[in-house]
C-alpha cells in the first residue's frame, strides 16, 4: 500500500513538471497550422503525403506534366503568365482569375479584365505569392509511388502546360491572411494562420518581355491594315528606312499610303498612329479577342455599336467631318497647344479598360452616374502617358485617331493595379505599392534600351491622370466622398487609344 502510494505522487509530481515544460515550450502557430494541414491531407488527399516539400512545407498535387519539348520555368531568369484559382480547406473561393469563377463567387465585375497573371520569376522572390515561387523556382519532389502511378518522374520541373494544385501553409503565402483587390477577389477572405489551395496552369514562359509585346504590337498593325516605319534619315536604298514625306500630295505621306499604322515620332521605337482612322467606315478589329460568356464582349456587334454611339454624339449631322484634317487644312495641337481629348481606351484583345465617353461607359459597364468630360491636355506640362505627349502634338484639332503603344510609352514593368477605393480627394492605394515589387522597373527598365522611361514625369505621374477615369466617381453625389475604380494594367502591357481631339475654339 505504501509502494502504491509513492508510486501515485511520484507520477503525479512527474505529470506536473512535464506541465511546467509545456508552458515554457507553447506550439507555435506555425506548428499547430502545419499540423492541421497534414491532418486534412492524411483524411482527405492522403495519396499526396509523399509529396511533401520540405523547403515550404507544402503538399503538391500534378494534374497535368506539361509540354514535354518546353524548358522549365526555373532554368532561367524570366516572366511567367499563368492562371492560378485559391480557396480555403473548405472550397471557398478566396481568389480567382477566371470569369466563370468569379461569377460562381459572386464577385464578378464588368470593370475586371480576366486574365492569367503576369509576374517576374527569377532569382529572388519579387512579384509572386512565395509558395508559388517556390513552387516555379524549385525541383518538386514527388513520391514513388505517386510518380510512378502518374507516369511522372520522382524530380518534376513545371514548364508551359503545367498544372499542378498547392497546399500551401499561411506563412508562404500572408502573415495577414488573403484578402485580395482589383476585381479578382473571391466571396470569401482567408483569415491569418489559415492553408490555401492554389490551383496553378502555367500558360507562357518568356524570357525578354519588351521583346515579346513589341512582336505583338507590329503583329496588330501588320492585321489591321498594315504598317510603314519612318526613321529619321531618308535612304533610297533601304526600302525599309524612309523619312516621313511632308507634303500631303506625296503618295508615300501617311493620309495617302496604302498602310494604316505608321511611326508617331521617327526617333521613338513603337508607337505607332493610324491618322485615318474614323468611327463612321472603321472598325477596330482583335485577333485574339478577349473571351467572355457575358455582355458585352460576347455581342458580336460591339464594335459597331461603338461605332455608332460615337458618330452620334460627335458627328450627327455632318458628311464629312474629317475633310479639313485629311487635307492638313486644320491646325494641329503642337507642344504648346491644349487639347481637348475623348478617348477609349483599350488592351490588344479590345477589352475597354477606359473611358471619358458616356455612351461608351454605358455599353460596356451600364448605368453611369457622372458625366464624362473630355480630357485637357498641354503637351508640354505632361501629365500623361510618354505615348500621348509623342502623338498629340501632331494630331489636328477635330481629328479622329487611333494610337498603338508598347508599355515602355505607357505602364511600364510595373504596370497598374486594379481596385475600388473611396475617400475624398486623393489616397495612395497599397496595392499601387505593391505593384513596385515586380522588380523588372529596375532590371529592364533602367539597365535596358529605354532606360529611365518608366519612372520619367510623363511615363509616371502617379499612374496617369486618365488612368482612372472611366469608372468615374458613383456613389452618393450629395456628399464629398467618390468611389474611383481602376481596370488592372498589367507589366508590359500594350495600349491601344481611339481618340478624338475637339474642334479649336477658334
Amino acid at each position: 500500500m505504501k509502494f502504491t502510494t509513492r508510486f501515485f505522487y511520484l507520477c503525479a509530481a512527474g505529470l506536473l513538471t512535464l506541465a511546467s515544460c509545456a508552458k515554457e515550450e507553447p506550439v507555435s502557430s506555425e506548428k499547430f497550422e502545419a499540423q492541421a494541414l497534414e491532418a486534412w491531407i492524411t483524411q482527405h488527399r492522403p495519396e499526396l503525403l509523399e509529396n511533401y516539400q520540405s523547403d515550404g512545407g507544402y503538399y503538391v498535387d500534378v494534374l497535368d506534366a506539361g509540354n514535354p519539348d518546353a524548358a522549365p520555368i526555373n532554368d532561367t531568369v524570366c516572366w511567367v503568365r499563368y492562371d492560378m484559382s485559391g480557396r480555403d480547406l473548405s472550397g471557398n473561393i478566396i481568389l480567382t482569375r477566371k470569369e466563370k469563377g468569379a461569377i460562381q463567387a459572386g464577385t464578378y465585375t464588368k470593370y475586371t479584365h480576366y486574365v492569367p497573371f503576369y509576374n517576374y520569376c527569377g532569382t529572388s522572390n519579387s512579384g509572386l505569392v512565395e509558395g508559388t515561387y517556390m513552387a516555379f523556382r524549385n525541383t518538386l519532389t514527388l513520391g514513388e509511388s505517386y510518380a510512378q502511378q502518374k507516369g511522372l518522374d520522382r524530380e518534376f520541373l513545371l514548364r508551359e502546360g503545367s498544372q499542378v494544385v498547392l497546399y500551401l501553409p499561411s506563412r508562404v503565402v500572408s502573415s495577414s491572411g488573403v484578402s485580395p483587390d482589383g476585381g479578382y477577389e473571391g466571396q470569401y477572405s482567408l483569415e491569418a494562420g489559415r492553408p490555401f489551395v492554389a490551383t496553378i496552369t502555367v500558360e507562357e514562359r518568356v524570357k525578354n518581355p519588351l521583346e515579346d509585346e513589341g512582336v505583338d504590337v507590329d503583329d496588330y498593325c501588320e492585321v489591321n491594315g498594315g504598317l510603314k516605319i519612318f526613321s529619321k534619315e531618308d535612304d533610297s536604298s533601304e526600302t525599309e528606312n524612309t523619312a516621313m514625306p511632308s507634303d500631303p500630295k506625296d503618295p508615300g505621306h501617311p493620309y495617302l499610303r496604302a498602310e494604316r499604322w505608321v511611326s508617331a515620332c521617327d526617333t521613338v521605337a513603337q508607337v505607332y498612329v493610324n491618322l485615318r482612322f474614323d468611327p463612321k467606315t472603321d472598325r477596330l478589329t482583335f485577333p485574339a479577342r478577349y473571351e467572355s460568356m457575358l455582355p458585352p464582349y460576347n455581342d458580336p456587334t460591339l464594335e459597331d455599336r461603338i461605332s455608332q454611339a460615337l458618330v452620334e454624339r460627335f458627328h450627327p449631322d455632318e458628311e464629312d467631318p474629317y475633310a479639313g484634317v485629311a487635307a492638313l487644312s486644320s491646325d494641329s495641337v503642337k507642344l504648346d497647344g491644349t487639347a481637348k481629348i475623348w478617348y477609349i481606351g483599350r488592351f490588344l484583345d479590345g477589352f475597354i479598360f477606359d473611358t471619358n465617353i458616356d455612351e461608351v461607359k454605358e455599353i460596356i459597364y451600364g448605368k453611369v452616374e457622372s458625366e464624362g468630360k473630355a480630357l485637357s491636355y498641354t503637351p508640354e506640362d505632361g501629365g500623361q502617358i510618354t505615348a500621348f505627349y509623342y502623338v498629340i502634338p501632331n494630331l489636328k484639332f477635330g481629328q479622329w485617331a487611333t494610337l498603338l503603344t508598347i508599355s515602355t510609352h505607357a505602364y511600364g514593368s510595373t504596370g497598374r493595379s486594379g481596385g475600388t477605393s473611396t475617400n475624398m480627394g486623393y489616397s495612395s492605394s497599397y496595392y499601387d505599392y505593391l505593384n513596385y515589387l515586380y522588380y523588372m522597373q529596375s532590371y529592364y527598365g533602367n539597365g535596358g534600351y529605354y532606360g529611365g522611361y518608366y519612372d520619367n514625369y510623363y511615363g509616371g505621374y502617379y499612374g496617369g491622370y486618365y488612368g482612372g477615369y472611366y469608372g468615374g466617381y458613383y456613389g452618393d453625389t450629395s456628399t464629398e466622398t467618390t468611389t474611383t475604380i481602376n481596370t488592372e494594367i498589367q507589366p508590359f502591357t500594350p495600349l491601344i487609344f481611339e481618340l478624338y481631339i475637339e474642334p479649336s475654339d477658334d
